[in-house]
């Protein structure tokens, strides 16, 4: 299966997710949507638990995008719809996949 496939899986199945992102350490996330971006790339948003962020600023929503993830896994752990996830967002009108 490709990312996408593995995303769509544990979007529909609510299971986290475990991924390493531009090479940097692994990361744990709820995935909550893919879809296409106005700029033509297929994002991923998340809402991050642990692992690796940047900023520091955990837990917390991230955009993700599908080309840059690597050695993404599907946990045997569920999630609850995160605080602040807009299904209906305009950004969400090419989705893929989502909630």
């Amino acid at each position: 299966m490709n990312n996408e496939q593995i995303l769509i899986e544990a979007i529909d199945n609510r299971r986290l997710v475990n991924f390493s992102y531009e090479n940097q350490p692994i990361r744990r996330a709820a995935p909550h949507a893919i879809y296409i971006s106005t700029a033509g790339n297929k994002n991923l948003d998340a809402y991050q638990f642990d692992g690796y962020s940047q900023s520091g600023n955990l837990p917390d929503w991230r955009n993700f995008l599908l080309d840059k993830i690597q050695s993404l896994e599907i946990s045997t752990e569920n999630f609850e719809i995160a605080r602040g996830y807009k299904s209906h967002s305009p950004k969400y009108n090419r989705s893929i996949h989502k909630i």
